[in-house]
């Protein structure tokens, strides 16, 4: 009964997680987010100025480094504790209750 129970509630889980992201990816377009590989060819701000001012800026040569290191480096930090607490989160639940030496 109640590995029934778990067994439903991760596939709950799962169910919910694809889901939530094919609703996402089908709205996508209508939000204004070009769809993946579409190439865009009218100026955005940002990105000119983070060629423009880059090395004026930063002293990196690698537009990449620059943007992703020194402009957005704490968006870069909060995907990787957003990494961190989904995976803590799944193994939390894979693992359930057990204990060391239960199976």
């Amino acid at each position: 009964m109640k590995e029934d129970r778990r067994s439903l509630k991760i596939f709950g889980i799962v169910f919910m997680t694809i889901l939530t992201l094919i609703m996402f990816l089908a709205f996508m377009p209508g939000i204004g987010v070009r769809p993946f590989g579409e190439i865009s060819y009218r100026s955005v701000p940002t990105d000119d100025y983070y060629i423009e001012h880059g090395i004026e800026d930063v002293g990196a040569y690698n537009i990449v480094t620059t943007v992703v290191f020194d402009y957005r480096g704490y968006d870069t930090l909060g995907e990787a504790t957003v990494l961190f607490t989904a995976l803590t989160g799944a193994a939390a639940l894979l693992l359930g209750g057990r204990r060391h030496g239960e199976e």
